[in-house]
């Protein structure tokens, strides 16, 4: 809760970096836990700053990939310099809680602040959870991205089978589109499952989950689930984590290793 409200109240903010500043040093004086740490490390408001702007830069002596300071004798220098590498680690990370967890380990300051307070990864959690539903270059990108790459693999898939078949080997074209056909319905067996045990719009997920199996972007629409943090459905057999990780051991199991 937490990091839900501060991220609510400050990333409005974030364009004017004095008042961003200055709402959070309020949120500091208002919240016991913040002052708290604020007292000790001198620090941390700054480190706040940055993660609530979650303004992207390249390059080391931005992203702070230098810094190797213990908590003790961290600046606010290097904590911002940290903070500013988080938009990076976010890039790379399918859900937040991952993202969250390679951020702390690569920096030992944000290990001992982790070790010391046991709410600073859960605020940091719902931070990320929010930044990657919000901005436009998290879950856009991951939608669109994801969305792109399956319908590129499929047109692909469909070029080479009629390149095949005009070159006369028919046989290494059935085989194509044996492999994508066999990871289509292996897809189909997914939604059936996921959607055997909805409480409510079944059989309009079942329509919109089928269509995006035949127009071969489902794994786009499973890394908008992921990347928005979007919750289990009620009657779902599984998370959007675990489903998109059955649809992706499948797609590598039948088109990419006999591929």
């Amino acid at each position: 809760m937490l990091g839900r409200l501060l991220f609510l109240q400050l990333h409005p903010h974030r364009q004017n970096r004095d008042f961003l500043t200055e709402k959070v040093l309020d949120m500091i004086r208002m919240t016991n836990v913040l002052r708290s740490a604020q007292a000790k490390y001198r620090f941390f408001d700054e480190f706040l700053v940055h993660i609530i702007k979650n303004k992207m830069k390249l390059g080391a002596s931005q992203t702070g990939f230098v810094v190797k300071t213990h908590l003790v004798a961290l600046t606010a220098n290097e904590a911002g310099r940290i903070a500013r590498s988080f938009p990076m680690v976010m890039m790379a990370n399918a859900t937040a809680a991952s993202a969250v967890d390679e951020f702390i380990m690569t920096y030992v300051a944000l290990g001992e602040l982790d070790r010391e307070y046991v709410w600073f990864r859960l605020m940091l959690n719902a931070i990320a959870t929010e930044l990657m539903s919000a901005v436009a270059w998290g879950v856009k990108l991951r939608a669109y991205l994801g969305a792109a790459v399956s319908a590129a693999d499929a047109l692909s898939d469909a070029y080479m089978i009629n390149q095949f078949y005009e070159m006369g080997d028919t046989g290494t074209a059935k085989g194509l589109m044996a492999m994508v056909g066999a990871n289509a319905a292996w897809q189909t067996i997914i939604v059936y499952g996921q959607t055997q045990g909805l409480k409510k719009d079944r059989w309009r997920t079942v329509i919109f989950e089928m269509l995006s199996v035949f127009m071969f972007v489902k794994p786009g629409v499973d890394a908008h689930r992921v990347a928005s943090g979007a919750e289990q459905l009620p009657g779902a057999a599984v998370g959007p984590l675990q489903e998109m990780v059955i649809t992706k051991v499948g797609e590598l199991f039948f088109e990419a290793i006999p591929g």
